[in-house]
């Protein structure tokens, strides 16, 4: 049976940062640890943060949800906003309509169109992190994790690369508040619209003289015979704008957290690179940081909570992937696993459109960053925070 926990009793979305010192070296103090803690003892929980909602910790039952499209609507996909006044297009669309739209968007994201970008990801990574490997240190997720995977996705839409900055503050905005920070939600409505204005301003601009891009392209296509209104492609624009802004920098920082306090591992694939495909998948599994939320449509039970019709559902998706029935050693970063079938891009129809070009980021980022940097280390004295409806390190400081 769900499980109530009140203010005092734990952290989960929208609370205060999970924290951690690491004056002396220790590890992390990480959300993934908690949701070990609570597998152990139950299914799930009912939280009472804001409005309340239903958490899983049933790792089968997770995915099991993520599946179920028609009783777990992505109406709602954040557990603090059941009724949003916000839309995010695919994301928040159930089929067919969502269908429609990731059928469009395939073809931008499939294998052979991430391969053919390779080149252009390589020189990237490579200039950013030749900028700072003469140093002796830097904070990495400002100077690179949030930059990288930033630039590509803006040259995809054809966005100018002076807004960088811009947009990295934006994203802080939209996704990295705490409940404590922006309790009814008005600083990240007041982030959506300075968005959706410059989209807006960007949607005229390709109207009077389109691009050979992703925006200017999206903007000639049909859904049921009529062409794409402007409240959607500015609901478009802005769900493009958060998948391609956050959640590699959030895993580029992981991974260079945990190879840095790793240095065993890094020395095996230094040694030998090919593993470091396997390492990326492992990471993504271990420090799964997503925690996506659907809104039920009908009265159900999932891992023993009695969730109501118009009730949100939390499915962290670490639980499925640090779950021991599924993998031996599951909170072990194993270089030489053969099975990495983890769900850290989700499951079911709402699985990452652009896991592909994640993939290839990521393993970009570790490839160069290791051939320019192999030696590096978490700089001492300084507190690690996460915190946010996606548990990344907020700030990480490395010497070498």
């Amino acid at each position: 049976m769900g499980t109530t926990l009140d203010e005092s009793e734990g952290t989960y979305e929208g609370r205060p940062a999970y924290h951690f010192d690491n004056r002396l070296g220790g590890p992390v103090l990480s959300h993934q640890e908690r949701w070990d803690e609570m597998v152990g003892t139950h299914g799930g929980f009912r939280s009472t943060v804001a409005r309340g909602f239903w958490v899983v910790t049933d790792g089968p039952a997770v995915q099991e949800a993520l599946q179920d499209w028609r009783t777990f609507s992505s109406k709602s996909v954040t557990a603090l906003e059941p009724d949003p006044k916000f839309l995010w297009i695919p994301e928040m669309l159930d089929p067919p309509t969502h269908s429609v739209w990731r059928r469009l968007l395939g073809r931008y994201f499939s294998p052979g169109t991430v391969a053919a970008r390779e080149p252009e990801v390589r020189r990237t990574a490579a200039e950013l992190i030749n900028a700072l490997k003469d140093r002796d240190g830097a904070e990495v997720l400002d100077e690179f994790a949030r930059r990288f995977p930033t630039l590509i996705f803006m040259r995809m839409m054809g966005l100018p690369e002076d807004d960088l900055p811009t947009f990295l503050a934006w994203t802080r905005e939209l996704l990295h508040l705490s409940h404590a920070e922006d309790p009814d939600g008005a600083r990240q409505l007041t982030a959506m619209r300075e968005v959706s204005a410059y989209f807006e301003e960007q949607i005229a601009l390709r109207r009077r003289t389109p691009l050979d891009d992703l925006l200017s392209h999206a903007m000639t296509w049909t859904i049921d015979g009529e062409p794409i209104n402007d409240r959607d492609m500015h609901a478009f624009c802005i769900l493009m704008f958060q998948a391609g802004f956050d959640t590699v920098p959030i895993s580029i920082g992981w991974a260079l957290y945990h190879f840095a306090t790793h240095p065993e591992q890094r020395a095996e694939i230094l040694a030998d690179p090919s593993l470091i495909p396997t390492g990326v998948e492992e990471i993504l599994r271990v420090y799964s940081f997503v925690v996506p939320a659907r809104k039920a449509t009908q009265d159900v039970e999932i891992g023993g909570c009695p969730v109501r019709a118009g009730e949100m559902v939390m499915l962290p998706l670490a639980v499925t992937n640090r779950d021991p029935e599924r993998y031996e050693n599951p909170l072990e970063v194993d270089l030489h696993r053969k099975a990495t079938n983890h769900i850290a891009f989700g499951s079911g129809p709402h699985r990452c459109l652009g896991s592909h070009l994640a993939r290839l980021e990521l393993n970009v980022a570790v490839e160069e960053w290791h051939r320019r940097i192999p030696d590096y280390r978490v700089a001492a004295g300084q507190e690690l925070w996460q915190h946010g409806n996606m548990y990344g390190i907020k700030s990480l400081r490395l010497e070498w």
